[in-house]
């Protein structure tokens, strides 16, 4: 199985965390993917410690946020 494909209720992530990618609407690591890191401080909710959490995740499965544009 593809690791992006992966749910995110399917990883270990907090219960904030989950909650807050399911507030904005993200059920799938892939998903991730598509958003910078300013994306990802802007969503409802979001904290330092989620944001950590994400990215660590998304390392650990071999992919990474969106990179920044200027």
């Amino acid at each position: 199985m593809n690791k992006r494909s992966l749910k995110v209720t399917d990883l270990d992530f907090s219960p904030g965390c989950l909650k807050t990618l399911k507030v904005n609407n993200i059920e799938y690591l892939d998903e991730l993917t598509q958003y910078s890191l300013l994306d990802l401080a802007n969503f409802k909710g979001m904290s330092r410690k989620i944001i950590y959490d994400v990215i660590k995740m998304l390392k650990d499965n071999d992919t990474s946020l969106k990179e920044e544009t200027l």
